[in-house]
C-alpha cells in the first residue's frame, strides 16, 4: 500500500485540500463523472434555498459628536443570501425529451429481414419557480481595519471584524422607476471583538482586552438588474457598537499599570457610525447540481 502525502503534513490541511477539490469540481458541471456527481447530489437539499451571494465595500461615519472622528473608516464584506422565504410555497418544475431512433440490424435483407434496434435517450431539466417570499437570510462576513473610537488612547484606527448576520426584506418596487430597479430593507449585525490591541498609555505600552459583543445594524439598499442574474446595489446603514467590558494589562513583563495611568483607560467602548455601501450580487442558480 503506497501512502501519498500531501504538502503541511497534517490531516486538518489534507482534508481541506481534499474538500476544495470536490467544491471546485462540482461547480464546473459536469467536471466529474456521473456516479461520483449523484453521490455529490445527496448534498442538494441542504443548499436548495441557497439563492446567491453578494461582496460590497462601504465608507463610515463616526456620529459620536465632540469624540467622533471625521476622518472616514473604510469596511468590506461578503454574504451567501439563503432564501427568499414566506409567501407561498415554491413551484419546482421538470422539463422532459425524449428521443427514440430505431434501425435494421446488419445482415438484413428483403426475404430475411433481421431485428431492429431501438436508441432512446432523454434530457431532463429541473428548475424552481420561487413562491413569492420576501424575506432573505444574509450569512457571511465583514470588517473595517480603520475603526476609530475616539477615546484617547485609543484614538487610533483599530481593527473590527466578525461573522455578519441580516434579514433583509424585499424586493419591493420604487414608484415611477425602472422595473430593474427595487429596494431591500434590512436588520442585522457582526459578531466583533477587540484582542491583544497594543496602545501606548503615557510612556507605557499597554494591551487591552474586549468580551465578543453583538454590533447592530439596520439598513436600506437599492439593487438595479444590470443583468438577469447580475445586480449592482448602492445602501445606507447605522450601526452601532458597544464593548462594556475593557481589561488592560502592561505589554511587557515586569511591567505594572500604575493607577493614576489606569485613570486615563477608558472602562467601555462605543462607536455609533452611519455607512455608505456598494456592492455586486449574483444568483446561485445551476451552481448546485439538481437545484
Amino acid at each position: 500500500m503506497v501512502e501519498t502525502k500531501l504538502p503541511g503534513g497534517s490531516a486538518t490541511r489534507r482534508s481541506g485540500y481534499v474538500a476544495a477539490v470536490v467544491v471546485v469540481a462540482a461547480a464546473m458541471g459536469g467536471a466529474l463523472p456521473s456516479r461520483a456527481l449523484a453521490q455529490i447530489n445527496v448534498l442538494a437539499p441542504t443548499f436548495s434555498n441557497l439563492n446567491g451571494a453578494a461582496a460590497w465595500g462601504s465608507l463610515g461615519f463616526n456620529t459620536g459628536g465632540a469624540h467622533g472622528d471625521g476622518r472616514p473608516q473604510g469596511r468590506w464584506g461578503f454574504a451567501a443570501f439563503y432564501g427568499p422565504f414566506g409567501g407561498r410555497g415554491d413551484t419546482l418544475v421538470t422539463f422532459t425529451q425524449t428521443f427514440s431512433d430505431s434501425g435494421d440490424t446488419t445482415g438484413s435483407t428483403r426475404a430475411r429481414p433481421g431485428p431492429r434496434a431501438t436508441t432512446t435517450r432523454q434530457l431532463r431539466g429541473d428548475t424552481r419557480r420561487l413562491g413569492g417570499g420576501k424575506v432573505t437570510l444574509a450569512i457571511g462576513y465583514q470588517h473595517s481595519s480603520f475603526c476609530r473610537f475616539g477615546a484617547p488612547p485609543l484614538s487610533e484606527a483599530l481593527p473590527v471584524g466578525g461573522a455578519f448576520v441580516a434579514s433583509l426584506l424585499g424586493p419591493y418596487p420604487l414608484p415611477l422607476a425602472p422595473a430593474r430597479l427595487s429596494w431591500y430593507g434590512g436588520v442585522g449585525g457582526t459578531i466583533v471583538k477587540l484582542s491583544d490591541i497594543v496602545v501606548r498609555a503615557d510612556t507605557l505600552a499597554v494591551t487591552f482586552d474586549t468580551e465578543r459583543t453583538f454590533a447592530p445594524e439596520a439598513m436600506v439598499m437599492l439593487m438595479y438588474n444590470v443583468a438577469p442574474s447580475y445586480r449592482m446595489f448602492v445602501g445606507a446603514s447605522y450601526q452601532y457598537i458597544r464593548f462594556g467590558s475593557v481589561s488592560y494589562q502592561a505589554a511587557q513583563s515586569g511591567d505594572r499599570i500604575s493607577g493614576t495611568t489606569l485613570a486615563t483607560l477608558p472602562d467601555h467602548l462605543e462607536l455609533r457610525t452611519v455607512h455608505v455601501s456598494l456592492g455586486f450580487s449574483f444568483t446561485a442558480n445551476g451552481l448546485i447540481p439538481r437545484r
